[in-house]
């Protein structure tokens, strides 16, 4: 097991170009980009500049390991289960975007969200949408070589893809060997805490680790061990079905905060746990 760290840490006042460096300068072997604003969302980065942030990547030795997608509480107007269907083709247009800068610089997997109904939209009516727009992606990740990680979030009233039983049940009906998922603990901490038992449930299916810590009850993204994650457990429950991907640090605020120490303290935590269990 690796770490890697998003460039989420650094959203609310930090260059993209600059957030990479600093990752670097923490001692991560791997770097997950947020590609909402202000870091790549696709729209608003070229041909070039795309080319020159694949350049920066290589220049620091470091591995690009995923894409953490705007949606969710980042972006509420992404959601492929909203009632207007301009608001749904935009957010399947954003994926897309995703999915194809993705495989331009060379990036293994982007992780999805699946938004929430709003009031007036069944859960079947949301999740048809959905899984509409999930064949279509799906169809171009196998195209561009590129992973499509599902992501269990609970975010509204009406959320479609809470637990790892719900992101099993879209894997089996994608039917498709780049369809996995990506286990958040931040997320999993509020809502289901047995980490062993949904980690050895998805097995093989695991494809990515997203780690921030909370105190199991405020959705936040707290440095590792600031919160009541339990940290050794899951290293030792990941160990045990032989997981060897990389581990994203996700420590992060929508307010100003100390990104250089967050990332540094969930680095050094994190190391000592992995040199405890071997």
């Amino acid at each position: 097991m690796k770490l890697s760290c998003c460039t989420l840490a650094y959203i609310v006042s930090t260059p993209l170009d600059e957030a990479i460096r600093r990752i670097a300068e923490a001692g991560y072997k791997g770097v997950d980009l947020y590609t909402g604003p202000p870091h790549i969302y696709p729209a608003h980065y070229s041909d070039e500049e795309r080319r020159t942030v694949r350049a920066l990547i290589d220049e620091l030795g470091l591995e690009l390991t995923g894409f953490a997608v705007a949606g969710g509480i980042l972006n509420l107007g992404l959601n492929f289960s909203h009632p207007r269907e301009l608001v749904r083709n935009e957010t399947l247009q954003y994926y897309k975007d995703n999915i194809i800068l993705a495989s331009e610089i060379g990036c293994p997997l982007i992780n999805v969200l699946t938004g929430h109904c709003l009031q007036g939209t069944s859960r079947e009516q949301g999740r048809k949408w959905t899984m509409d727009a999930f064949h279509e992606l799906i169809s171009l990740a196998e195209e561009k070589g590129v992973i499509f990680g599902l992501h269990p979030q609970y975010i509204g009233d009406s959320p479609l893809m809470i637990t790892m039983d719900d992101a099993l049940d879209m894997i089996k009906e994608l039917d498709s060997k780049m369809a996995k998922i990506i286990f958040d603990t931040a997320q999993q901490n509020i809502t289901f805490r047995n980490f062993s038992e949904d980690i050895k449930k998805i097995g093989q299916n695991l494809c990515y680790v997203h780690a921030a810590d909370n105190d199991g009850v405020s959705w936040t993204h707290l440095s590792l061990g600031k919160g009541t994650v339990k940290w050794e457990g899951l290293v030792r429950a990941l160990k045990r079905i032989d997981y060897d991907g990389y581990i994203c640090v996700q420590a992060w605020s929508g307010e100003p905060m100390d990104s250089d120490t967050m990332i540094m303290e969930s680095k050094e935590y994190l190391d000592k746990i992995l040199e405890k269990v071997g």
